[in-house]
């Protein structure tokens, strides 16, 4: 026998449901982050929020009462506000390079280090077909001249005209 939902809530006479399957929740991005307007002025309002706060206009928390955000929130917003007013306008050193400057240096490494790659890469292979071909030559025999004995070395004497003084 089967039992449905109905009759184990105790409803009786009424048509069984069937119970819906758990989907899954589609993880959406905030629209803020769809729109980049409305990002604009998320961030804008909430710099003149951290802002009104550190100058003393409003409390911390009628701020964060009026963006509708949490004391955690607020407290990480004004340290990466300050972090980001210390880098910005701190002095600058003539040598750090900024991370465009790095990007453009590290891919014209990368690029510099490919080609380099790419000619060992043919040197190695022509110099293994050079050992293949030493190898090669190595294994087949060595033919002299002549086969036997050497001959005889001459000597002056046994030479024509070889006791003339």
């Amino acid at each position: 026998m089967k039992i449905t939902v109905e009759q184990v809530d105790g409803a009786q006479g009424a048509p069984a449901k069937r119970r819906q399957r758990h989907r899954r929740s589609h993880h959406q991005l905030p629209l803020w982050l769809m729109q980049p307007m409305q990002e604009q002025r998320i961030a804008q309002a909430r710099c003149l929020m951290v802002l009104s706060v550190l100058s003393g206009q409003k409390s911390i928390q009628e701020a964060i009462t009026e963006a509708r955000v949490s004391r955690v929130l607020y407290y990480q917003l004004e340290d990466r506000a300050l972090n980001g007013m210390m880098s910005a306008l701190g002095p600058r050193v003539p040598e750090a390079p900024s991370a465009h400057q790095e990007l453009v240096r590290a891919r014209a490494q990368v690029r510099h280090l490919t080609a380099r790659v790419k000619s060992l890469m043919q040197r190695r292979r022509a110099a293994e077909r050079l050992l293949r071909l030493i190898m090669k030559s190595n294994r087949a025999p060595v033919k002299s001249e002549r086969r036997g004995r050497p001959r005889k070395a001459l000597s002056t004497a046994t030479m024509p005209g070889g006791d003339l003084p």
